[in-house]
């Protein structure tokens, strides 16, 4: 039996330490993405005085931050403003299958990207968030309207 964390405990953490380091700000053992990339920051699992000051550090006064998969509770002077449950998705047996329909989204269809994602409100969807992954989408009609598009891959 493992006694390491899962990644997806503190899937922020564990993505800026990993795939997405080169995206990372760091501030002690605090690291965030940039803030027109995704609005979530990552706190160790037992974060201390020191890692709240250096939250403090990196987001700025009055800021908001996301965090997720941190059960810790923010020091006094802080507020709470929304706490909610994630699910997290995985696919130990989902058979990959090519979809003739799809297309890779490049940095031009980035405008049509954040309309959509305006318009059916999945979640944080900001100018750089493409640079997360690979995103794959149908389009419609004569004149390529996306008509979905699919997480980072």
């Amino acid at each position: 039996m493992s006694l390491a964390p899962h990644p997806l405990d503190n899937p922020v953490r564990s993505s800026l330490a990993g795939p997405h380091a080169r995206l990372a700000e760091r501030r002690g053992n605090v690291a965030r993405y940039p803030a027109d990339v995704s609005p979530f920051l990552a706190l160790p699992d037992q974060p201390g005085t020191a890692d709240w000051a250096d939250v403090a550090a990196l987001a700025g006064p009055g800021a908001i931050v996301a965090l997720a998969g941190v059960r810790a509770s923010p020091p006094d002077g802080w507020e709470a403003t929304l706490i909610g449950e994630g699910v997290q998705l995985v696919d130990h047996q989902v058979e990959a299958a090519a979809d003739g329909e799809a297309v890779r989204l490049g940095p031009g269809d980035v405008p049509e990207m954040l309309e959509l994602a305006a318009r059916t409100k999945p979640g944080p969807f900001l100018p750089r968030t493409m640079e997360l992954g690979c995103y794959l989408a149908r389009v419609s009609g004569d004149h390529g309207f996306l008509r979905s598009a699919v997480l980072p891959t």
